[in-house]
């Protein structure tokens, strides 16, 4: 009896330990994959583009995201001292950006 227990507390840590396994392998799968979600008809046009192009939407969309991040479209806009004695808490803003 005493055996029939050991072997079933064993079984039991073995699966445990394979799904422990599977859901660590699954949960890494899936951090990989990244994807984004067009709208038909902007796919559909650059699969026209990427079909002439010999190129594929994938390159295409990448290499659109790549302009986009480096033409720095985060700059702030100047706030003049007039705009910040209209209102004040321009200032404020400006104090905590800091």
């Amino acid at each position: 009896m005493e055996l029939n227990y050991k072997r079933f507390i064993q079984n039991q840590i073995e699966r445990a330990k394979s799904t422990a396994s599977e859901f660590i392998s699954s949960r890494s799968e899936e951090q990989e994959e990244a994807f984004i979600e067009l709208e038909l008809e902007n796919y559909m046009e650059l699969k026209t583009i990427a079909d002439r192009q010999h190129t594929s939407v994938d390159a295409i969309v990448n290499g659109i995201i790549a302009q986009y991040l480096t033409s720095d479209p985060y700059e702030p806009t100047p706030i003049s001292v007039d705009q910040k004695e209209d209102n004040p808490l321009l200032y404020l803003d400006g104090l905590c950006k800091l």
